[in-house]
């Protein structure tokens, strides 16, 4: 992590020029049922309450300069959601962090603050742990496994031009899985960034293949570029 900036330096460069700060924040709980646009108001809401410095752009129509690299799908948690922003003057890290959390619901959490490292654009990987709640988790376990294993795994993908075909055998990784009583835990890496996979793709094209049935709950829980994580 990088070094904390302390409180009372203030800017010594055009606003144009200030370093973008990246915030890592959890969505978990009742946080899940929050649309990205109103992520993007909660977010607006408690910036302001917690009286951060954050600069507006220019213009007629002021905001909020801010982004989000790569939105999470409603009714997903996360333990790894950014919002990139700047300030008109740098703070210490931890003050950020800790003034940012008292102002936001306690399902919303941030526990990192730094400068931003990479472009969105450099995401290409993303890991998620999804919790199957099946009529037989060993049953679903097995056949799952083996479901991976075929040399392709063609379903279809809404895309802006429609439905399509596509194989999701290259986009998908299956590191683990195991049962857990009535559940069956899966870790996924899926290909994410500017070509997107959402991860109950594959369980449910598994759904309409085996006629089985069941519950999927979705936690993300790492973002990448390449190999590394996403800073």
């Amino acid at each position: 992590m990088s070094e904390a900036m302390p409180m009372e330096r203030e800017t010594e460069l055009p606003i144009e020029q200030m370093p973008n700060l990246r915030l890592f924040y959890r969505k978990r709980g009742r946080a899940k049922y929050i649309s990205h646009l109103d992520i993007t108001r909660c977010m607006q809401r408690s910036l302001k309450r917690a009286g951060l410095p954050v600069w507006y752009t220019q213009g007629f129509n002021p905001h909020m300069y801010m982004t989000f690299a790569l939105p999470l799908a409603l009714g997903y948690e996360s333990d790894y959601e950014c919002m990139d922003l700047r300030f008109t003057h740098l703070m210490d890290f931890e003050e950020i962090q800790s003034r940012l959390n008292a102002a936001l619901p306690r399902d919303i959490q941030v526990w990192k603050v730094d400068f931003q490292k990479e472009k969105p654009l450099a995401i290409t990987q993303a890991d998620y742990r999804l919790t199957v709640y099946p009529q037989d988790p060993e049953r679903f376990r097995q056949e799952f496994s083996a479901f991976c294993e075929q040399p392709e795994i063609l379903t279809q993908k809404r895309t802006k031009k429609g439905m399509k075909t596509v194989d999701l055998k290259p986009e998908f990784t299956l590191l683990g899985h195991q049962t857990e009583g009535e559940r069956c835990i899966l870790t996924l890496r899926t290909t994410a960034g500017q070509k997107n996979f959402n991860p109950t793709l594959l369980t449910d094209a598994f759904w309409a293949a085996s006629g089985q049935t069941g519950y999927v709950q979705v936690l993300r829980t790492a973002v990448y570029a390449g190999e590394k994580l996403f800073e």
